[in-house]
């Protein structure tokens, strides 16, 4: 079951590093969208969405919010 959108997650994520003076790239943006979504899953048994991410150089990406 589709629970939120990649767009969705990485909002509440950009919003919160900036509501707490953090500085987030879009590196930092893509490994923390990959723990959100195996940390959900570890505990819901579930998707946050079902975006696959793919393996990169430097980490797991969603090719929709690397653009």
């Amino acid at each position: 079951m589709e629970i939120a959108t990649p767009n969705n997650v990485s909002d509440y994520l950009i919003s919160f590093a900036h509501s707490t003076g953090d500085v987030i790239t879009n590196l930092k943006l893509q490994k923390l969208l990959f723990y959100s979504q195996a940390w959900y899953l570890a505990l819901k048994d579930d998707y946050i969405f079902e975006e696959d991410f793919q393996a990169w150089v430097h980490g797991p990406v969603l090719v929709s919010q690397y653009q």
